[in-house]
């Protein structure tokens, strides 16, 4: 096999089958490990885990068996795939354990962390890592307005070199700007790679097609940028199944823009505390909206006096999703939030799933196949993709109007 992608949370898997898809590549992504015979006529496939989730021995555990699965796969390239903005922490979603459990089962010859994504404004200089925000400016990482105080794993660190030693990865390497362009040698393995443009991506793709494979690369898609070159341009399917079903964990500015600025919804807030301890009836109050045919925006509000984690809420979340998109109640679904999102599609449990379209950067439209025939249109995006028309956008592609 070509490449495959194990993706931290379902919002990054699809970005990346998005990516692969607009290449050329026949690509598929998956909740577990397929067959040989499953991707017989695939380049590339993906598994989506929620291992941002997860707490460190889980995922150990998690990156460990997906490592097993793969060896019979013999992929040239292993792309573990991480939000852009690297948040992680020691005890949950530790990107380091990751690699240290997919480099003990499968043994790479190189190992790359790939430190920017210019097509998102991500950029790396000198290992320190810089991302735009919803204000349009770029800020240092750990100056971030939303990053710098993320709710379960903040960015204090803008040293990448530094925030993977405190993870438990030391001595990584650092093949800066100034040494890629010069044309310099690669400095060691693990090595962390500056990205400032394009042009780098190509330089990088150059430089490492002479490095010994199989390759470990970790970052955000910007991987499979630099590996495939983008052969067509984004499509878009002409509509999509209604009604509409908008589901917003996040708590993101952009998100929240997003909401304000949608219109054509019956827009239910959802408390916090009434989806800790009586889903049943918040289940029922949108299947009914749902089978009027109303398109419905779901927000679940900000109150943090439930008594649960950022976890638990997110699970509780995405069981009501699951629930709801199990009976078929909408015919699209979108998630706001990448715990949430990759919780409802693992509960939902599909045997596969498709690129169809892209509406932005970083906001992929896919279609879960299940095992009884059915589809699904799924669109899921982290907090801060997207811009702040696209629930409207997306709700003037949905083929059946509200009632």
């Amino acid at each position: 096999m070509r490449y495959v992608f194990v993706a931290d949370d379902f919002t990054g898997a699809s970005d990346t089958l998005a990516t692969l898809s607009r290449a050329g590549l026949r690509t598929r992504l998956y909740l577990a490990p397929p067959t040989l015979a499953e991707v017989r006529d695939l380049d590339a496939f993906g598994i989506a885990t929620a291992a941002r989730s997860m707490e460190q021995d889980a995922l150990a555990a998690t990156m460990g068996h997906l490592a097993e699965a793969l060896k019979p796969h013999a992929p040239e390239v292993i792309h573990l795939k991480v939000c852009s903005t690297f948040d992680s922490s020691i005890e949950v979603g530790n990107i380091a354990t990751a690699m240290n459990a997919l480099t003990k089962g499968l043994g790479p010859a190189t190992t790359v962390i790939l430190g920017g994504q210019p097509s998102l404004g991500r950029y790396c200089l000198f290992g320190n890592l810089f991302a735009k925000g919803g204000d349009g400016n770029v800020h240092r990482i750990d100056r971030h307005p939303v990053m710098r105080d993320h709710p379960v794993t903040p960015m204090r660190e803008a040293d990448l070199r530094r925030h993977f030693a405190a993870l438990g990865l030391p001595n990584l390497a650092l093949f800066d700007l100034l040494a890629l362009r010069s044309g310099g040698i690669l400095p060691g393995n693990p090595v962390l790679c500056d990205v400032l443009d394009e042009s780098d991506l190509q330089l990088l793709k150059d430089r490492l097609k002479h490095s010994p494979f199989p390759q470990l690369w970790v970052g955000s898609s910007s991987v499979a940028e630099t590996c495939f070159l983008e052969a067509s341009p984004p499509q878009l399917p002409d509509t999509l199944p209604g009604p509409l079903l908008v589901f917003v964990g996040s708590r993101s500015p952009m998100t929240a823009a997003q909401v304000a600025a949608a219109t054509g919804f019956a827009k239910v807030i959802i408390p916090a505390s009434s989806l800790a301890h009586q889903p049943d009836e918040l289940y029922r109050q949108l299947r009914e909206l749902l089978a009027s045919g109303r398109h419905v925006l779901a927000v679940l509000d900000e109150d943090l006096g439930h008594g649960l984690s950022p976890a638990g809420m997110a699970q509780r979340s995405a069981d009501l999703l699951a629930r709801l998109m199990a009976e078929h109640g909408a015919g699209t679904v979108l998630v706001a939030g990448g715990d949430t999102s990759s919780l409802a599609i693992h509960a939902l449990a599909p045997r596969s799933i498709d690129y169809t379209g892209q509406l932005s950067p970083g906001v992929a439209i896919c279609c879960a196949h299940f095992a009884d025939g059915s589809r699904l249109p799924v669109i899921l995006k982290g907090g801060q993709m997207g811009e702040v028309d696209l629930f409207s956008k997306i709700r003037a592609m949905v083929q059946q109007d509200p009632l």
